[in-house]
């Protein structure tokens, strides 16, 4: 998984594959020539329809692919003003009789699908080629669909002082809103209307039904999909649930919560870890004790010149940085070195690891995470639920409230509060949840999976907001094979490990 995710499931590094795999990639080169050679025009859907595919080459992706552009209205109701050209990537099935298309969906709101494109068609979705058409388009406002990027939202550690200091500043929210207005009405920026964009982009191809794949913000994304477009579904594999009734960043202070105590258990169970910090928990506690007089005065690493400064920490940024390596157990194996350095006054070790990953990367378009949850979330929620879901938590309220005022600063898309029921369906359906989720927890799934009667959810343990591992590629395969749930079996999920916890300096990527 590569570390520098937004609210998403990021792209993980192309696996090294094995000797017989190696071979089979051969193969699979061959026969796809051999395919072109006999079968110019029969890759199923792609020269179809009004969207020009033309063979490109597309990074750690075997063989070509196609890609392209729709342009779409901006304002789809008013259908007349401002275009905006949809990014489209379409790796073709090996054979020339294909069946029905996966599209992927990106995390985010703000990830940008087709960069996923070599990872999830060499790893998660790899033995589908074959026979499925692997679709995947930029959302508008993402990628290079008319993205949305700030320039600095205070996420960019080429400035510390912003990075460690309160979220989202203000003045740098208002300076990106009036920056994009120039090249967008960001009232026009959500899932819905993104949604009728991928079905122009289905119909525009010729497919006449698919599967959705799809991560983090991608299965609300999928869901909505779903909701609106019931007959085009075959079926859906979701990981790491957000449901329209999500209300994003409501549910983070008790999913970092869940991961952390997850965490304490863990490294308590841990011969190696429990010797090296055997008062983590109370360190841990001790630490956030020292913000209540304001913020800290630490010294952190400046990337940029590798010498040490100075920099006033803010509690709600140190815990935000803890929380973004809670995301996935392959960063959260660093969180008990880097607080009890921190509990020994030194912060070097954080510094490097908050650096190292961030929530708000630079493929991150943050204007259309503004769009999508001021309009679809933040309106949405009560005193009433900021208090029941950040009671009692080492997140506590500031993340929501921080969020709550840079949506002021930005234009509000027109959603009904009926966007946030739950979705019901028949479509086959695989919900994914890693049981150490610190953005999207288990029990989010869990209530929504009882409105899918053809639904099942996956619990895999010492696991979080991931997907990084070749026992969930494969149950990512076999269900689209069968598009059932019956005799469905993810037991390999048992076999899950937490990563080795980082006990020295040594362990860590400084």
């Amino acid at each position: 998984m590569d570390r520098n995710g937004s609210f998403a499931y990021t792209v993980p590094e192309l696996q090294v594959a094995p000797e017989e795999d190696r071979v089979e990639a051969d193969q699979i080169l061959a026969q796809a020539k051999a395919l072109r050679r006999r079968h110019r025009h029969a890759l199923r859907g792609v020269d179809a329809g009004r969207v020009d595919l033309r063979p490109c080459k597309v990074p750690e992706v075997l063989g070509r692919a196609r890609c392209g552009t729709l342009s779409v209205y901006e304002d789809r109701s008013a259908r007349a003003g401002r275009r905006i050209s949809l990014n489209i990537v379409v790796i073709p099935a090996l054979r020339a009789t294909a069946a029905e298309p996966v599209f992927w969906l990106e995390g985010g709101p703000g990830g940008a699908a087709t960069l996923a494109a070599g990872p999830v068609s060499q790893n998660y979705l790899r033995s589908l080629r074959k026979d499925h058409d692997l679709v995947f388009v930029d959302e508008r406002g993402a990628g290079k669909s008319n993205p949305l990027k700030c320039d600095d939202i205070g996420e960019n550690p080429g400035n510390l002082d912003a990075y460690f200091g309160k979220l989202f500043p203000s003045q740098m929210i208002r300076a990106c809103r009036q920056k994009l207005e120039k090249t967008a009405d960001l009232r026009l920026y959500t899932t819905a209307i993104a949604m009728d964009d991928l079905d122009e982009v289905r119909d525009a191809i010729g497919y006449k039904r698919i599967n959705l794949a799809g991560a983090s913000y991608g299965t609300l994304a999928a869901q909505e999909y779903m909701r609106k477009y019931p007959e085009r579904v075959r079926s859906a594999f979701l990981v790491g649930i957000v449901t329209p009734g999500f209300k994003l960043p409501l549910p983070f202070a008790q999913a970092a919560q869940n991961a952390l105590d997850l965490l304490f258990q863990d490294c308590k169970a841990d011969k190696a870890c429990h010797d090296a910090f055997p008062n983590l928990k109370d360190e841990f506690y001790a630490v956030l004790s020292r913000f209540d007089g304001g913020a800290l005065n630490v010294r952190i690493i400046d990337p940029a010149t590798k010498q040490k400064r100075l920099v006033a920490l803010e509690r709600e940024s140190y815990v935000e940085h803890l929380r973004a390596l809670l995301y996935s157990t392959a960063n959260a194996r660093f969180v008990p070195f880097v607080v009890h350095r921190a509990f020994l006054n030194d912060f070097i070790p954080f510094g490097v690891e908050a650096v190292r990953v961030n929530l708000g990367g630079s493929s991150t378009a943050r204007g259309l995470y503004f769009s999508v949850t001021c309009a679809e979330a933040i309106p949405f929620i009560t005193e009433q639920d900021i208090t029941a879901e950040t009671r009692s938590t080492f997140v506590g309220d500031r993340r929501v409230r921080a969020h709550i005022a840079a949506c002021s600063e930005w234009p509000r898309g027109d959603v009904p509060q009926s966007f946030t029921n739950p979705v019901k369906s028949e479509i086959p359906v695989i919900m994914y949840s890693g049981e150490a989720d610190g953005s999207t927890p288990p029990w989010i799934a869990e209530a929504a999976v009882k409105l899918w009667p053809n639904g099942r959810q996956v619990i895999a343990r010492h696991t979080g907001h991931q997907i990084d591992g070749p026992c969930t590629w494969d149950l990512m395969q076999a269900f689209f094979k069968t598009a059932s749930v019956e005799n469905f079996d993810s037991s390999c999920i048992e076999k899950a490990k937490r990563p080795p916890f980082a006990t020295n300096r040594r362990d860590l990527e400084m």
